[in-house]
């Protein structure tokens, strides 16, 4: 986990070649100005899930960074706690695909989809 996740509340569920969950336990620091769940904090949850995901795949010499990422964001959060899963695709030779979800209490919160680089 780096610095910035750690201060955001991520917390590993589980990690697997392939897969990995994530939670966040919501409090006020994550709110927007409408006391909803900020779209950043959603999409830091997404893309450190999706980018553990994709790191699960690579070779033990290598690393990975966010190329692109398109997110819907279907429902807002305003408190709770959310938990999100990130699964590889498609690993290929350059690049890793990766889908990633968040839930909560059986709703889907956001759904992503975001191509990876192998460095």
């Amino acid at each position: 986990m780096s610095a910035f996740t750690k201060l955001l509340g991520l917390e590993f569920q589980s990690i697997d070649k392939g897969t990995c969950t994530l939670s966040l336990a919501i409090t006020e620091s994550h709110f927007n100005s409408t006391a909803r769940v900020h779209g950043g904090v959603i999409f830091s949850l997404l893309d450190s899930a999706m980018g553990a995901a994709a790191f699960s795949v690579l070779e033990p010499h290598e690393s990975t960074a966010t190329v692109e990422c398109k997110i819907n964001y279907t429902r807002a959060v305003t408190g709770g706690e959310l938990r999100c899963v990130g699964k590889v695709v498609h690993a290929g030779t350059r690049t890793v695909v990766v889908d990633g979800e968040i839930w909560q209490d059986g709703a889907l919160v956001a759904k992503a989809l975001g191509t990876f680089a192998r460095i």
